[in-house]
C-alpha cells in the first residue's frame, strides 16, 4: 500500500493578547440554565465600562521546561482605554489600548503562557454565543455543581462544560477539546466582593490533568489610570480595532514537509503555533503553543517564515492581525 503524507494546514484567526470585554458568552436557547450562567457572568464583568477604574496586580507560575514565575499588573479605565505590564522570567511585555489602537512592546514574542493567562482573567466571556444544550448536577469537593454542556452557535463542533455552584452564583470550571489529543479545564476558586462583582482570587489551567498554569490575585483596587501609561514605548507595534475589521488572507502558503523519519516510524501528530502578520502581509513573532515532534515542529516553525498574506483591513487600511494555524501531519493508507 502506498501512504500519502498529509500535512494540512488549519488557518484560524486569533485575538491579540488583549484585556478587550468582548460580548455576553451565553445564548438564551433555554431560560433557567441561561440564567444559571448569566448571573455569574454578570457578577464577575469587571472589564467593562460600567466599572469604576481598577488596578489588577497577579501572582503567578506557568508551567515552561520548568515552573517559572512570573507578575502581571494591569490598570484599567474602560475596554478602550487600559494598560498592562507582564514579566516571566527574562520576558518582557508591556501592552496598552487608547482607542482603536493598541500598542505591544516585547523583548521577543510571547509565551503561550502569557496568552493564556489573560484567557484565565477573562474567564467569563467568549468572543461568540454559545448554547445551552443539557444541564447534569455533579458535587465536587463537597459542592454541588449544576454543569452545562454547551456549544459555539458559529464554530461548529466545539464544545464547552462550564459548571456553576447555583447557590454562590460563581463559575467553578471551564472544559473543553482544544485538539484532538489535548483536553483544556480552567478553574475559578476564592471568590471575593470588589464594588457589587465577584472575582476569583485562583485560576488555573489544566491541560490533559496536568496543572500548566496557576494564577493568584495579590491585589484588586479601584485606582484611576495614569494618563503617562498611554504613551507607546519606543518599537512598539500597533495593532487597531475596527467595527469593520477585514481579516488577513493567506497569499502564499507553503505546507511543511512530512519528516522522512517520523513518516517511517509512522508517528503522527499536531503542531500549533501562533503568529503576528504585519501591514506589509509578512511573518513575524512565530511560536510554538501545541506541539507534536521536535522535527515537525521545526519543518512547520521553517516554512510558516515563508508564508505571505493580503493583510488585515480596517477601513480599507492594512493593519497589523495575529493568527494561529494548526499543521495535522496524518499518514492515509
Amino acid at each position: 500500500m502506498n501512504r500519502q503524507l498529509l500535512p494540512a494546514a488549519l488557518l484560524l484567526a486569533a485575538s491579540a493578547p488583549l484585556f478587550t470585554a468582548p460580548a455576553s458568552l451565553f445564548a438564551a436557547s433555554n431560560p433557567a440554565p441561561h440564567q444559571l450562567l448569566a448571573t455569574p457572568e454578570t457578577q464577575a464583568h469587571i472589564f467593562g465600562d460600567r466599572t469604576e477604574p481598577l488596578q489588577l496586580e497577579v501572582d503567578f507560575v506557568a508551567q515552561m521546561n520548568v515552573p517559572t514565575q512570573g507578575h502581571l499588573s494591569l490598570r484599567w479605565q474602560s475596554k478602550s482605554r487600559w494598560w498592562s505590564k507582564a514579566v516571566m522570567g527574562d520576558f518582557q511585555q508591556i501592552t496598552m489600548q487608547n482607542g482603536e489602537k493598541i500598542y505591544t512592546a516585547e523583548n521577543r514574542p510571547a509565551p503561550i503562557r502569557i496568552v493564556e493567562l489573560t484567557r484565565l482573567l477573562h474567564f467569563a466571556h467568549a468572543p461568540e454565543e454559545l448554547t445551552v444544550k443539557k444541564v447534569k448536577e455533579r458535587v465536587e469537593n463537597g459542592v454541588a455543581l449544576a454543569c452545562l454542556q454547551l456549544e459555539w452557535q458559529r464554530v461548529k463542533g466545539e464544545s464547552h462544560e462550564v459548571c456553576v455552584n447555583p447557590d454562590a452564583r460563581e463559575i467553578a470550571s471551564d472544559q473543553w477539546q482544544s485538539t484532538p489529543d489535548e483536553q483544556r479545564r480552567e478553574l475559578f476558586s476564592d471568590y471575593v466582593d470588589f464594588r457589587g462583582y465577584r472575582f476569583p482570587r485562583k485560576l488555573q489551567l489544566e491541560v490533559n490533568g496536568s496543572r500548566v498554569l496557576l494564577a493568584t490575585v495579590e491585589s484588586l483596587k479601584a485606582a484611576p489610570l495614569d494618563e503617562s501609561l498611554l504613551v507607546p514605548p519606543d518599537g512598539a507595534i500597533e495593532r487597531r480595532q475596527c467595527a469593520d475589521m477585514v481579516r488577513a488572507k493567506p497569499l502564499k502558503t507553503p505546507q511543511p514537509a512530512y519528516p522522512r523519519s517520523d513518516s517511517q516510524s509512522r508517528l503522527m501528530g499536531d503542531t500549533s503555533v501562533a503568529m503576528t502578520i504585519l501591514a506589509d502581509g509578512s511573518v513575524t513573532g512565530i511560536r510554538l503553543i501545541g506541539a507534536a515532534t521536535h522535527s515537525m515542529d521545526d519543518a512547520t516553525l521553517a516554512t510558516l517564515k515563508t508564508w505571505k498574506f493580503k493583510p488585515a483591513m480596517c477601513n480599507s487600511q492594512p493593519i497589523v492581525s495575529d493568527v494561529r494555524v494548526i499543521v495535522s501531519f496524518r499518514l492515509h493508507e
